[in-house]
């Protein structure tokens, strides 16, 4: 069964009690046994409405990451960065489909995986899948593997497009350099006539955190 994810991009307005929302959300997420992909790592925006930090949270099910959105024993902890933050947060649908590269190793704190975090609005459906025929082979020369790739969404706070995608690599390096590749490139321009994403690059979490911006 494909995992459920929580999709979560926001700017901080008050650094001091976000501390206290930041400490809450995580004893939640390791009570329940939920998994944090991506914790407020360094990024790169590059095409697109940014956001100050990003964050992505692994959960059983698409289901779950609709559904405990309002569990009771949850709302606190959502008050608390409502609070705090202003935040676009959308449950997605993992991708359990076949994949163009085997799942690169976890990452080290030193070394962390690197990942495309992406939100998209296709406006010529056609022409996006001449994007995604394109983007093949970067993403094979790259060993690009998908945790997210176009499944189910729900929108649970702010704004969101109708597509999201998130892409893991072996290192923040081959993320880049799979974007800024000469076959990435020519694909890009294909997507960008056919849709319009907000894209970062960050680095993925592995224990150790900077302090919020």
């Amino acid at each position: 069964m494909a995992k459920g994810y929580w999709f979560l991009n926001l700017d901080v307005v008050n650094p001091v009690d976000y501390i206290t929302y930041r400490e809450a959300t995580f004893a939640y997420a390791r009570s329940h046994g939920f998994r944090y992909v991506i914790r407020g790592g360094d990024f790169e925006q590059l095409e697109g409405i940014k956001r100050h930090r990003n964050v992505l949270v692994e959960l059983p099910s698409y289901e779950d990451a609709v559904t405990l959105y309002d569990a009771p024993d949850y709302r606190p902890v959502r008050d608390l960065r409502g609070a705090t933050a202003i935040a676009d947060l959308a449950a997605v649908e993992g991708f359990d489909g076949p994949q163009l590269s085997p799942e690169p190793p976890e990452g080290t704190a030193d070394n962390p995986r690197g990942y495309w975090m992406v939100k998209v609005d296709v406006t010529d459906p056609d022409r996006y899948k001449d994007y995604a025929a394109a983007a093949a082979e970067a993403f094979t020369e790259y060993g690009a593997w998908f945790l997210v790739r176009g499944g189910r969404n729900h929108l649970l706070e702010g704004h969101g497009r109708s597509r999201y995608v998130v892409t893991a690599f072996k290192d923040v390096a081959t993320a880049r350099a799979c974007y800024f590749s000469p076959a990435y490139q020519t694909a890009r321009a294909i997507r960008q006539e056919a849709s319009v994403a907000d894209f970062l690059i960050i680095s993925g979490y592995t224990g150790r955190e900077l302090p919020p911006a």
